[in-house]
């Protein structure tokens, strides 16, 4: 493979790392990954469209489903986490406008502690489609938040 090629497939590889959002635990586990994300850019009358991969492995428990937000979903998200982060509000949400088959909500304890609490609806689990609802939560702090801000970001500036 010529040294041209490794570079591109390089550039790939990170490409693709920084289109994804990372949701760890306090023990550094990955509990959840939004990723693949799609963007359908829309008259500036109406929100771009984004179409993405959600991948949960939580206990013993997986779930995957493909997804839909708009735009204005992942910004009000970012808004909520940084004012999390910076303590000026108690809990921060990414709930979707149209499909509302996902719903993260991050609380602020008064130690600082944060706890993630995730609910998906309709998911896809173990090759079939049902009405089926998936809840559980895990405890990060503060210091998780800007690598999640960060990533937040990228996706939307991509």
């Amino acid at each position: 493979m010529e040294e041209r090629d490794l570079q591109l497939m390089e550039e790939s590889i990170n490409y693709e790392a920084m289109n994804e959002i990372h949701f760890y635990n306090s023990e550094r586990k990955l509990e959840m990954l939004f990723s693949d994300f799609q963007v359908q850019k829309n008259a500036p009358e109406f929100h771009d469209f984004y179409s993405f991969q959600i991948d949960v492995k939580h206990c013993y428990v997986s779930a995957s489903l493909r997804t839909e937000c708009l735009d204005v979903d992942l910004v009000r998200f970012l808004e909520g986490l940084r004012k999390l982060y910076r303590m000026e509000v108690r809990t921060a949400s990414f709930v979707q406008t149209i499909e509302r088959n996902i719903e993260l909500t991050f609380k602020l304890s008064e130690q600082g502690k944060i706890r993630v609490y995730v609910m998906i609806m309709g998911a896809y689990m173990k090759d079939y489609y049902d009405d089926i609802t998936l809840k559980f939560n895990y405890g990060i702090d503060q210091s998780f938040l800007p690598e999640l801000i960060q990533e937040i970001e990228t996706v939307i500036n991509s």
